[in-house]
């Protein structure tokens, strides 16, 4: 039997308003976490924040852990997202120049997520093997672009630079979030200097030349 259009109407509303929750109690999560601390972080909370039933976030997440998976997930998948807004850059140098400086751009206007990465999640929950094996994955595209604009016979070694390159990009976000290395200018000069020398000696083209 053919399902009638009013019912495919009410399961097409369903469908649209549960992929608007979800990212909205994410958020609210990540607010949480990044503003009052791990100890804020439970699912009465999220639900008030967002004028929800607690009930929402089990049907959503399974419970606390299943949102703590979700949310670190989540800002992984965001940060990919402004790796990959670079891709189509044909330019190898340019390309990974771009998508250095997307780092940076992230971690500075999505403070909430960059805390669930890096910050105050670690303290409150352990992120399972495999959950983590995933989120490294968001590197994949800037490895490739590091690959890219290696000289021919380094690119195997492209895994190390890459590492290097974001232990340099997070120290400095790092100092930066904490407002210990100055105005955005003079951070914006030292997170380029840094990761500029790493690609010199490396034999890669990439300069950045940041603005905050």
């Amino acid at each position: 039997m053919t399902a009638s259009p009013i019912i495919g109407n009410i399961r097409a509303a369903r469908s649209a308003l549960e992929a608007e929750t979800r990212p909205t109690l994410l958020s609210a999560a990540a607010a949480l976490l990044s503003e009052e601390g791990p100890g804020a972080l439970t699912v009465r909370r999220v639900a008030e924040t967002v004028g929800a039933s607690t009930k929402m976030i089990y049907t959503h997440f399974g419970g606390k852990d299943g949102l703590l998976e979700a949310l670190y997930l989540h800002s992984f998948a965001e940060l990919v997202l402004a790796f990959q807004a670079h891709a189509g850059e044909a330019d190898s140098a340019r390309r990974l120049a771009l998508m250095l400086g997307a780092y940076r751009s992230f971690a500075l206007d999505e403070p909430a997520l960059y805390n669930v990465m890096f910050g105050d999640l670690g303290r409150a929950w352990e992120a399972p093997a495999a959950c983590r094996k995933q989120a490294w994955r968001s590197f994949e595209t800037l490895r490739d672009a590091v690959r890219d604009d290696l000289p021919a016979d380094r690119r195997l070694d492209a895994q190390h630079v890459t590492y290097a390159l974001w232990a340099a990009a997070h120290g400095v976000v790092s100092l930066e979030h904490r407002k210990l290395i100055g105005p955005a200018s003079g951070a914006a000069a030292i997170f380029d200097s840094a990761l500029n020398a790493i690609c010199a000696a490396n034999g890669m083209r990439c300069k950045l030349q940041t603005h905050p």
